[in-house]
């Protein structure tokens, strides 16, 4: 990362989201997006298995 002179680092707000296959996940996620005060979230998703389960 480069750091612009004059600019300091600003911490990113993360949340990370788990649970059990079934739980809600997804079904939470997507309701809270529809937030516009979430207008401007990023998600990242990390499937680790060889097939996409959710």
């Amino acid at each position: 990362m480069t750091l612009v002179k004059g600019h300091p680092r600003t911490p990113i707000p993360v949340n990370v989201l788990t649970g059990f296959l079934g739980a809600g996940k997804t079904t939470l996620l997507s309701r809270h997006l529809k937030s516009p005060a979430l207008a401007d979230t990023a998600v990242i998703v990390n499937e680790f298995g060889e097939i996409s389960l959710d």
